[in-house]
């Protein structure tokens, strides 16, 4: 029987429905005629034998598939099959440990009394084979259903300027409720109550957490209020108002209105005031909204796990967009879905350019949070491996347990899960600085030198961490700040680069850095140029970050239209296929690492299709490297290392583990004074050097 593909069923991640057919996914490669090389390929063949006819769990409740439309003609006959005990003992019996469950969509709780109601019977057999459980709860009200069911349910959804419902795009039944309305809060804390309490979720996944672009932003009475009380706290005097709007009162404020659907399209950057504090406020709105969830989950049990569908960072303004700015989230998310499609790991094959969610990973690393991705290709497992932080909440199961369908990577993956992916701490030399004014107020002009310094940084292997505004007490961390394009830096903020710069550290500014006020207003002089020595450290100034060309071989449509998935975005904005390095990327590279006072803490003669992570453990004193090829069609030949030791103390021993082998492979190494050199052997795709000292 030809495998079903679901692709059309789900607005989730590929993770949710993992033994599925993935948009962008490599396809498992047919080796039946093939005998096994590495124990990594016999475990994942024995496995995949083992998954047949096992019919998979997933998210998505049948009235929905129903209501939608678009889905096979027998899917109650696979609703009927997937929870059926039978059916969970093989997935036990083929090593599947995590499965997520329909649970909540949107209905009305009472119409999915039975659907829940079910969920509690199948996550019972499922602990007692020894398996997670993780229920899905989605973001949005059915108004055909929940409104009959709750009248009064109405009264919490968005509204936009015209007093029309805020729908899920085409779906029209579906409306999106204020992120303002404490009732519908209260309504899914009942909902939440029952899927710790009496489902027993390991993990619980909120879906649609982002809002929608302008014009289909809220402006409810709930919001209108709440904007002008969200202004009275930030601006509490009179004169501090006036300052910010030229007017005395926040009550006269009031947002503009949009005089057609496509207007928000044609703008490039905000430079009114109320524009500037409407993004602000719809980001603070959307996540006080998702943290009062995750904080009543954690009251409930603070083991479950929360997921959060807040996606990733990307070349375009989600604050604009969406309303997302991750900051908000610290503290209170264990795992971030990107659930995206046009970002899975590749170079792509019109422009070269080095696609992934790398910086993705790095965020989510400073906001303590796994990510959920895809795994059933190689090479995004790879960047997985290499880049994500593995929560340490017992109730998420590891993102290598999230997928059924195989590979030797995930196994390779699953083994070393505890001893080398969990407690690791990233080793960075460079801080590349987001700045919020600079980043929310440019709708597309500045993420193009921040991404294309990043681009640089990724594929030179310099070891860096992104920064916002709210980490600026952690600079003194970093040998290096650099900050690509960042035209709004705050005049809170300049004081504090300067000193980094007094005590010894470098300060990277190219293009436009500085130009304005953290309400972009222009200066007359820029208060970090013109680059000069700053006590112990220094400025670097480098004037532009050429664009390369990334046009080549590209249609119109493709241009247009190349992240289907990612997030509704409108308007120009860098593309993934446009992330080629710049055309002065080797000047920059140099500019970069001449400035570390200290030099880099990791030096390879890898190619520029390799990309490197470097963490340390502390629990076992080791460091370890992690190096990604993305050239599928060239192995890596063997390549040198340098490492700075992390770790007081000699070298014990430099081991490379890589699915390439089945054990651990000793590498011959040379200690000269704080550094360590070895050399990488031959790699397919993946390879891991683990430093014990």
């Amino acid at each position: 029987m030809t495998p079903r593909t679901f692709i059309k069923t789900t607005t989730f991640s590929g993770i949710l429905l993992s033994a599925l057919v993935l948009p962008g996914a490599v396809p498992l490669p047919a080796q039946e005629d093939a005998a096994p090389q590495t124990r990594w390929e016999l475990l994942a063949k024995q496995k995949n034998e083992a998954n047949q006819g096992i019919t998979w769990l997933t998210h998505e409740p049948l009235d929905f598939l129903m209501r939608r439309g678009d889905h096979f003609d027998d899917e109650a006959d696979r609703y009927q099959k997937m929870c059926d005990p039978d059916n969970l003992k093989r997935m036990a019996a083929a090593g599947i440990r995590y499965g997520r469950i329909y649970f909540y969509k949107g209905f009305g709780m009472e119409y999915e009394r039975a659907d829940m109601e079910q969920a509690k019977r199948t996550a019972a057999i499922m602990h007692q084979l020894g398996m997670k459980v993780d229920v899905y709860v989605g973001g949005t009200m059915f108004a055909e259903t929940l409104y009959q069911e709750l009248p009064e349910a109405r009264n919490w959804e968005q509204r936009d300027q015209y007093n029309q419902p805020v729908p899920y795009g085409l779906q029209t039944f579906r409306h999106y409720a204020c992120p303002s309305e404490p009732a519908y809060r209260d309504y899914l804390k009942k909902i939440l109550k029952y899927a710790v309490e009496e489902v027993h979720a390991d993990q619980i996944s909120f879906d649609n957490i982002m809002l929608q672009p302008e014009p289909e932003s809220c402006r409810c009475p709930r919001c209108i209020q709440a904007f002008h009380d969200f202004l009275r706290q930030r601006y509490p005097t009179p004169e501090a108002v006036r300052r910010r709007f030229g007017l005395p009162n926040v009550d006269w404020i009031q947002p503009n209105e949009w005089a057609s659907a496509t207007q928000p399209d044609g703008i490039a950057v905000l430079n009114d005031p109320v524009l500037q504090e409407w993004v602000r406020f719809r980001c603070e709105s959307l996540a006080n909204y998702a943290n009062d969830l995750h904080d009543y989950v954690k009251s409930l049990n603070p083991n479950v796990s929360v997921l959060l569908n807040i996606k990733g960072v990307y070349s375009f303004n989600r604050y604009w967009a969406n309303a997302v700015y991750h900051p908000l989230f610290a503290n209170r998310i264990d795992v971030m879905s990107f659930d995206t499609s046009g970002y899975d790991a590749r170079i792509d094959s019109h422009t070269g350019a080095l696609v992934s969610q790398i910086r993705s990973y790095k965020v989510a690393r400073r906001l303590k949070a796994s990510c959920e991705e895809p795994l059933q290709d190689d090479l995004r497992c790879a960047v997985d491996m290499a880049f994500d932080y593995e929560t340490p909440v017992s109730g998420n199961p590891g993102v290598p347990f999230t997928t059924h369908v195989s590979t030797p990577s995930l196994e390779f993956y699953r083994a070393y899960l505890d001893r080398y992916y969990r407690g690791t701490e990233s080793v960075a030399d460079v801080a590349v600085l987001h700045t919020w004014p600079s980043m929310a107020y440019s709708i597309s002009d500045t993420y193009i030198p921040t991404t294309l310094m990043e681009q640089t940084l990724i594929q030179h292997k310099v070891p860096f961490d992104i920064l916002f505004d709210e980490d600026m007490d952690q600079i003194s961390h970093y040998q290096e700040i650099i900050l690509p394009g960042q035209e709004c830096v705050g005049d809170a903020q300049v004081p504090k680069l300067l000193e980094f710069v007094r005590n010894g550290g470098t300060l990277v500014l190219t293009g436009n850095t500085a130009d304005y006020n953290q309400w972009r207003e222009r200066r007359h002089t820029n208060p970090l140029l013109p680059a000069r020595a700053e006590g112990k450290g220094r400025i670097v100034y480098i004037p532009e970050i050429i664009r390369g060309d990334a046009q080549a071989g590209r249609s119109r449509a493709e241009e247009e239209n190349p992240e289907p998935g990612a997030a509704p975005q409108r308007g120009a904005h860098m593309t993934p296929a446009q992330w080629v390095l710049p055309n002065n990327h080797v000047a920059i590279d140099k500019a970069v690492v001449d400035g570390l006072p200290k030099g880099l803490s990791i030096e390879t003669a890898a190619p520029l299709t390799t990309v490197m992570d470097l963490l340390t453990r502390p629990a076992t004193r080791e460091t370890i490297a992690h190096f990604v090829n993305f050239d599928r069609a060239n192995p890596l030949a063997p390549f040198s290392v340098t490492v700075h030791k992390q770790f007081a103390g000699p070298v014990k021993s430099v081991t490379c583990l890589s699915p390439d082998r089945d054990q651990g492979l000793p590498l011959t190494f040379e200690e000269t004074g704080d550094h360590v050199t070895f050399t990488i052997p031959a790699t397919k795709i993946y390879a891991m050097a683990v430093i014990a000292q």
